[in-house]
């Protein structure tokens, strides 16, 4: 269904040209940073900086446009036109100065993990249209269980049985027991939070899903820096997600559930490549939030 990243890669001059084309756009130098997107400031005909953006497509991204819109600029960075012959090409607004929160190391975690939660709660509250594209995160989190069942059978690593079965029944249990249903950023991290012009922060590059908004919130947890290298990682995720219930009337206890499912689900992921540091890394972040976990 979807093409090779070798092939998508070829096919981007040609999307480029036909976007331009399509828009009367101007174009800038490519923005850094984009590993499977090719995203670059452009102008519109009227003098408005923009940002064209061509995704590779693959199933994550596929409705990214249709969460955009969704949004409509409130607390996300705006939809201004896509592609009605290919979804994975489409204008954003631009972002300006565009600073990642991730960034921001001279604001205080908290902060950061404040400003980033309000916005997800300002996402959620759009609720879910009557009809929509998006994944089910149920139907996304039970294939993800079988497959971190899968490779724990062919790989073998050396991680706690009981925690990596603990993991995969989450993933089950927590998506069906949602107390709300909406649609989700999915992929959450400080990194797709930029400083902007028309309001102090906005999300960009959703991966969204319908389902449980905990979902969200475990990348933030774990992202805005390192908690799980200080000196009392317990006593840290427990502030960190006590923060983030208070934000967003999520429990800490399905918060620190979810962060644990993903946090195995990433452990498999990484043995499968090869990668055990990472596997156990991961499971010792897992071992930690799975202690403040209902």
């Amino acid at each position: 269904m979807w093409p090779t990243e070798q092939d998508w890669r070829a096919s981007v001059p040609r999307l480029l040209r036909d976007a331009v084309a399509r828009w009367d756009l101007r174009v800038g130098a490519p923005f850094g940073g984009g590993s499977i997107s090719h995203v670059l400031p452009v102008t519109t005909p009227d003098g408005r900086d923009a940002v064209l953006k061509l995704s590779f497509p693959h199933r994550e991204a596929e409705h990214e446009a249709a969460a955009l819109a969704r949004w409509d600029g409130d607390g996300a960075v705006r939809l201004l036109a896509v592609d009605p012959d290919d979804p994975f090409v489409f204008l954003l607004e631009r972002c300006d100065p565009g600073t990642r929160l991730s960034d921001r190391v001279d604001l205080p975690a908290a902060e950061r993990l404040r400003t980033a939660a309000e916005l997800l709660g300002g996402l959620w509250a759009a609720g879910v249209p009557d009809t929509d594209p998006f994944e089910r995160l149920t139907d996304a989190a039970a294939g993800w269980a079988d497959l971190l069942e899968e490779r724990m059978r062919a790989v073998a690593p050396p991680f706690d049985p009981g925690l990596v079965r603990r993991g995969a029944e989450l993933l089950r249990a927590l998506p069906v027991g949602a107390r709300r249903t909406v649609v989700v950023h999915g992929d959450a991290n400080p990194g797709n939070v930029l400083a902007a012009g028309r309001s102090p922060w906005l999300v960009i590059d959703p991966k969204p899903m319908v389902g449980d908004p905990a979902y969200d919130l475990g990348p933030l947890l774990a992202q805005v820096d390192d908690p799980f290298r200080t000196a009392d990682p317990t006593a840290t995720v427990r502030a960190r997600t006590a923060l983030l219930a208070d934000v967003t009337g999520e429990p800490v206890g399905r918060i620190a559930a979810w962060c644990t499912a993903r946090a195995v689900e990433s452990a498999l992921w990484s043995v499968s490549r090869g990668a055990l540091g990472d596997g156990r890394d991961a499971m010792a972040r897992a071992a930690v939030t799975d202690r403040l976990a209902d």
